[in-house]
Protein backbone atom coordinates (compact mmCIF):
# COMPACT_ATOMS: atom_id res chain seq x y z
CA UNK A 1 0.00 0.00 0.00
CA UNK A 2 1.28 3.60 -0.83
CA UNK A 3 0.85 6.74 1.44
CA UNK A 4 -2.34 8.78 0.32
CA UNK A 5 -0.15 11.75 0.88
CA UNK A 6 3.14 11.25 -0.19
CA UNK A 7 2.60 7.95 -2.46
CA UNK A 8 5.75 6.26 -0.62
CA UNK A 9 5.26 3.13 1.02
CA UNK A 10 3.28 2.44 3.91
CA UNK A 11 1.41 -0.28 5.92
CA UNK A 12 -1.01 2.56 6.70
CA UNK A 13 -3.25 4.92 4.27
CA UNK A 14 -0.52 7.50 5.46
CA UNK A 15 2.74 7.15 6.41
CA UNK A 16 4.18 8.31 9.82
CA UNK A 17 5.31 11.09 8.48
CA UNK A 18 2.68 12.34 6.71
CA UNK A 19 1.11 11.60 9.74
CA UNK A 20 3.47 13.74 11.37
CA UNK A 21 3.48 16.58 9.12
CA UNK A 22 -0.45 16.83 8.51
CA UNK A 23 -2.30 14.89 10.71
CA UNK A 24 -1.37 16.27 14.26
CA UNK A 25 -4.60 17.31 15.72
CA UNK A 26 -5.47 20.60 17.07
CA UNK A 27 -8.86 20.53 18.52
CA UNK A 28 -12.13 23.12 18.26
CA UNK A 29 -14.98 23.21 19.94
CA UNK A 30 -17.21 25.41 18.45
CA UNK A 31 -20.62 26.30 20.10
CA UNK A 32 -23.57 26.42 16.83
CA UNK A 33 -26.51 27.22 19.22
CA UNK A 34 -26.53 25.75 22.44
CA UNK A 35 -24.44 22.34 20.97
CA UNK A 36 -20.65 22.24 21.20
CA UNK A 37 -18.83 20.95 17.95
CA UNK A 38 -15.81 19.21 19.20
CA UNK A 39 -13.11 19.19 15.31
CA UNK A 40 -9.76 17.58 15.36
CA UNK A 41 -8.30 19.52 12.26
CA UNK A 42 -8.32 23.68 11.18
CA UNK A 43 -10.22 22.22 7.50
CA UNK A 44 -7.37 23.64 5.02
CA UNK A 45 -4.57 21.77 6.24
CA UNK A 46 -6.39 18.58 5.81
CA UNK A 47 -8.02 19.95 2.38
CA UNK A 48 -6.86 16.83 0.44
CA UNK A 49 -7.57 14.27 3.14
CA UNK A 50 -11.38 15.82 3.29
CA UNK A 51 -11.54 15.51 -0.36
CA UNK A 52 -10.43 12.01 -0.01
CA UNK A 53 -14.34 11.14 -0.20
CA UNK A 54 -15.27 12.16 -3.87
CA UNK A 55 -12.77 9.17 -4.76
CA UNK A 56 -13.42 5.71 -4.53
CA UNK A 57 -10.28 4.91 -1.98
CA UNK A 58 -10.88 7.65 -0.14
CA UNK A 59 -12.93 5.35 2.43
CA UNK A 60 -9.19 4.31 3.50
CA UNK A 61 -8.31 7.13 4.96
CA UNK A 62 -11.90 8.16 6.71
CA UNK A 63 -10.99 4.82 7.92
CA UNK A 64 -7.93 5.41 9.27
CA UNK A 65 -9.04 8.95 10.46
CA UNK A 66 -11.99 7.39 12.45
CA UNK A 67 -9.63 4.13 14.42
CA UNK A 68 -6.84 6.75 15.23
CA UNK A 69 -8.27 9.90 16.41
CA UNK A 70 -12.23 9.48 16.80
CA UNK A 71 -12.34 6.43 18.23
CA UNK A 72 -9.78 7.12 21.03
CA UNK A 73 -11.69 9.85 21.84
CA UNK A 74 -14.81 8.80 22.13
CA UNK A 75 -13.66 5.44 24.16
CA UNK A 76 -12.05 8.25 27.04
CA UNK A 77 -15.29 10.31 27.05
CA UNK A 78 -17.72 7.02 27.19
CA UNK A 79 -15.26 6.17 30.19
CA UNK A 80 -15.45 9.25 32.02
CA UNK A 81 -18.91 9.72 32.34
CA UNK A 82 -21.80 7.85 34.68
CA UNK A 83 -24.13 6.69 32.08
CA UNK A 84 -25.41 3.13 32.25
CA UNK A 85 -27.14 3.55 29.13
CA UNK A 86 -25.62 3.32 25.57
CA UNK A 87 -24.64 6.28 23.92
CA UNK A 88 -25.71 6.58 19.97
CA UNK A 89 -23.80 7.58 16.95
CA UNK A 90 -25.88 9.33 14.68
CA UNK A 91 -24.26 10.21 11.51
CA UNK A 92 -25.38 13.08 9.54
CA UNK A 93 -26.80 11.87 6.61
CA UNK A 94 -24.92 8.68 5.75
CA UNK A 95 -25.20 9.00 1.65
CA UNK A 96 -23.27 6.21 -0.24
CA UNK A 97 -21.75 8.23 -3.08
CA UNK A 98 -18.72 5.92 -4.89
CA UNK A 99 -19.61 2.84 -3.39
CA UNK A 100 -19.55 3.69 -0.02
CA UNK A 101 -20.48 6.65 2.63
CA UNK A 102 -17.90 8.96 4.24
CA UNK A 103 -19.62 9.16 7.22
CA UNK A 104 -21.26 5.75 8.13
CA UNK A 105 -17.17 5.00 7.93
CA UNK A 106 -16.43 7.23 9.94
CA UNK A 107 -19.85 6.34 12.55
CA UNK A 108 -18.72 2.40 12.59
CA UNK A 109 -14.96 2.70 13.16
CA UNK A 110 -15.12 5.55 15.82
CA UNK A 111 -18.00 3.09 17.34
CA UNK A 112 -16.08 -0.33 17.09
CA UNK A 113 -14.76 -2.12 19.83
CA UNK A 114 -16.68 -0.01 22.21
CA UNK A 115 -19.44 -1.49 24.48
CA UNK A 116 -20.67 1.91 25.84
CA UNK A 117 -21.75 3.34 22.40
CA UNK A 118 -23.36 1.98 19.74
CA UNK A 119 -24.17 3.07 15.95
CA UNK A 120 -26.99 4.12 14.38
CA UNK A 121 -26.94 3.97 10.30
CA UNK A 122 -28.79 5.81 8.16
CA UNK A 123 -31.35 7.46 10.07
CA UNK A 124 -31.08 10.91 10.00
CA UNK A 125 -31.40 11.49 6.20
CA UNK A 126 -31.93 14.44 3.99
CA UNK A 127 -35.20 14.61 2.03
CA UNK A 128 -33.12 17.77 0.22
CA UNK A 129 -30.30 16.58 -1.43
CA UNK A 130 -28.34 20.01 -2.21
CA UNK A 131 -24.50 20.17 -2.48
CA UNK A 132 -23.05 22.94 0.24
CA UNK A 133 -19.14 22.58 -0.85
CA UNK A 134 -18.50 26.43 -1.84
CA UNK A 135 -21.68 27.64 -1.36
CA UNK A 136 -22.50 31.35 0.96
CA UNK A 137 -24.59 31.17 4.28
CA UNK A 138 -27.32 32.72 2.45
CA UNK A 139 -27.80 29.92 -0.48
CA UNK A 140 -28.09 27.57 2.74
CA UNK A 141 -30.35 29.00 5.01
CA UNK A 142 -32.31 29.32 1.48
CA UNK A 143 -32.14 25.66 0.56
CA UNK A 144 -32.25 23.87 3.88
CA UNK A 145 -31.41 19.74 3.97
CA UNK A 146 -34.66 19.23 5.30
CA UNK A 147 -33.85 15.95 7.39
CA UNK A 148 -36.14 13.42 8.53
CA UNK A 149 -35.73 10.94 12.08
CA UNK A 150 -36.32 7.46 11.76
CA UNK A 151 -34.48 6.14 14.96
CA UNK A 152 -34.91 5.50 18.16
CA UNK A 153 -36.66 7.99 20.50
CA UNK A 154 -35.43 8.91 24.21
CA UNK A 155 -32.04 8.04 23.69
CA UNK A 156 -28.73 9.82 24.04
CA UNK A 157 -26.14 10.78 21.53
CA UNK A 158 -23.31 12.28 19.35
CA UNK A 159 -23.82 13.56 16.03
CA UNK A 160 -20.90 12.77 13.12
CA UNK A 161 -19.82 14.74 10.29
CA UNK A 162 -17.13 15.27 8.40
CA UNK A 163 -16.82 18.92 8.18
CA UNK A 164 -18.15 22.07 10.07
CA UNK A 165 -18.37 25.25 8.09
CA UNK A 166 -21.37 27.78 8.90
CA UNK A 167 -23.02 25.22 10.86
CA UNK A 168 -26.13 24.81 9.38
CA UNK A 169 -26.32 21.68 8.83
CA UNK A 170 -25.56 20.18 12.37
CA UNK A 171 -28.24 22.75 13.66
CA UNK A 172 -30.82 21.50 11.57
CA UNK A 173 -29.78 18.13 12.34
CA UNK A 174 -29.76 18.73 15.88
CA UNK A 175 -33.28 20.12 15.96
CA UNK A 176 -34.37 17.29 14.57
CA UNK A 177 -33.08 14.99 16.82
CA UNK A 178 -34.28 17.26 19.77
CA UNK A 179 -37.57 16.83 18.23
CA UNK A 180 -37.15 13.31 18.94
CA UNK A 181 -36.78 13.61 22.37
CA UNK A 182 -32.71 12.59 22.06
CA UNK A 183 -30.22 14.01 24.06
CA UNK A 184 -27.47 15.39 21.86
CA UNK A 185 -24.21 14.89 24.27
CA UNK A 186 -21.83 17.33 21.36
CA UNK A 187 -21.22 16.81 17.66
CA UNK A 188 -18.11 16.00 16.39
CA UNK A 189 -16.25 16.46 13.16
CA UNK A 190 -13.19 16.00 11.38
CA UNK A 191 -12.18 19.66 10.26
CA UNK A 192 -13.20 22.73 11.05
CA UNK A 193 -13.52 25.81 8.61
CA UNK A 194 -12.85 28.86 10.68
CA UNK A 195 -15.67 31.29 11.07
CA UNK A 196 -15.09 34.17 8.45
CA UNK A 197 -13.06 31.79 5.86
CA UNK A 198 -13.98 30.31 2.75
CA UNK A 199 -12.12 27.83 1.33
Amino acid sequence: MRCFSCNNLSLEPVCKECAKDFLTPDMTIREVGNLEVISFFDYYLIVEFIKSKYITSGYRIYKYIAKRYFNPFIKAYSNSINQTKPIYLIGIDENVDRGYSNIAILTHYTAIKNKKVKELHSVLKAKNSVKYAGKPLDFRLDNPRDFVYSGPKNIDAILIDDTITTGTTIQEASKILKDNGINIHFALTVANVKEGLDY
